[in-house]
């Protein structure tokens, strides 16, 4: 579910490195951006000098708390006080916590360039911690022009998810076998506004939610909800919803573990099982939904979305053979294979998620 913007000219995309990393099937492979798309400041010229940081610093975070349903017609959520006494932003909701995890360059005179990679994030614990991929925030196949590229965080500054304000951001802690990571944001470091109309001072000096991570493990056709950026859902903020489809699971012995990085190999000996379990999801994900929180009908998180289809083991969905579609007169398997019956997406689970986190020292 990961993917990949790049900037005005937005450069060539790369295999997803975990498509490459746990499956022959590059199709399969996340949600995170593989695409190189031109980011509004370079269209509208919004984010000409990075804002020097407010003095600020934003407190613990706040759980999230929905004052009407999640699924009510403007899907907002609320979020309660926090002992900061800072305003709640007006018109705030769930939209505020779900981020932009990027790999980005900088142009000479200091500000934000290209795009190289990244997917989704959701801000868990604390305003400047973000819970997402490992294989969005991993930058091994940088190289050639984002071959200096580093990581950042966006943050969505106005209820539409069209204008972001940006910091730099470091990994904390990561799991290559689970596919999570823990991002630290410095909000103390230089920011990037793309809009002028939008500073910095709307995340600092508001009340900015966070979401909570569920107690629960939900049930087969739980409602969910996932904020992201989906490279079909163009730059802005998008918003999907589905269901709980069922569980879903990929199995390595260490035959077939053979070839895996070293970090994933260290986790996969530690595992008991040799099994990674997914959540399945009837909500559409694409490449850059990747990291994005699953949301249940409380607003707490369930999932983390990580892959197109259900498992690199198994077919991303069903198809059949029933148009001559290379015209030679015949329907078999030279045929191209037609999608039926929809599709499934997978997320990490809500029990892997609670355990890396709290090895990552982040209370769940």
């Amino acid at each position: 579910m990961p993917a990949k913007k790049p900037a005005a000219s937005r450069a060539a995309a790369k295999t997803p490195r975990a498509a490459t990393k746990l499956s022959p099937k590059g199709k399969r492979a996340l949600s995170s951006r593989s695409k190189a798309v031109a980011p509004k400041t370079a269209r509208r010229g919004s984010a000409a000098t990075p804002n020097r940081r407010l003095p600020a610093m934003l407190l613990a975070g706040v759980g999230v708390v929905l004052a009407l349903a999640l699924f009510s017609n403007n899907n907002s959520g609320s979020a309660t006080p926090s002992p900061s006494g800072k305003p709640v932003l007006e018109n705030g909701g769930l939209w505020q916590s779900a981020v932009q995890v990027a790999w980005r360059t900088k142009n000479s005179d200091g500000t934000l360039a290209k795009y190289c990679g990244g997917g989704s994030g959701g801000l868990v614990g604390e305003p400047d911690q973000v819970l997402t991929n490992e294989h969005v925030v991993n930058g091994s196949d940088n190289e050639g022009d984002c071959a200096d590229a580093e990581l950042y965080v966006g943050y969505p500054v106005e209820p539409t998810g069209v204008w972001f304000v940006w910091w730099p951001a470091s990994v904390r802690g990561e799991s290559a076998f689970l596919d999570l990571a823990i991002v630290d944001v410095n909000l103390t470091a230089v920011n990037f506004p793309e809009n002028r109309a939008y500073p910095a001072s709307i995340v600092l000096e508001n009340q900015w939610p966070v979401y909570t991570v569920a107690s629960e493990v939900p049930s087969l056709g739980d409602p969910i909800a996932i904020y992201s950026y989906p490279d079909i859902g163009w730059y802005s903020m998008t918003y999907t919803a589905g269901h709980v489809a069922g569980w879903s699971w990929d199995y390595w012995d260490k035959e077939t573990a053979k070839g895996q990085t070293p970090a994933w190999m260290v986790e996969f000996r530690q595992d008991s099982d040799g099994r990674r379990d997914y959540m399945k999801l009837d909500a559409t994900v694409a490449h850059g939904s990747s990291g994005s929180s699953v949301l249940n009908q409380d607003g707490e998180i369930i999932g983390v979305s990580t892959l197109v289809g259900v498992g690199f083991q198994t077919d991303a969905v069903d198809c059949m053979e029933f148009v001559d579609t290379n015209e030679d007169g015949n329907v078999d398997e030279e045929d191209a294979c037609v999608p039926v019956g929809g599709f499934l997406n997978a997320a990490a689970t809500l029990t892997d998620i609670r355990a890396f986190l709290t090895k990552q020292g982040v209370t769940p």
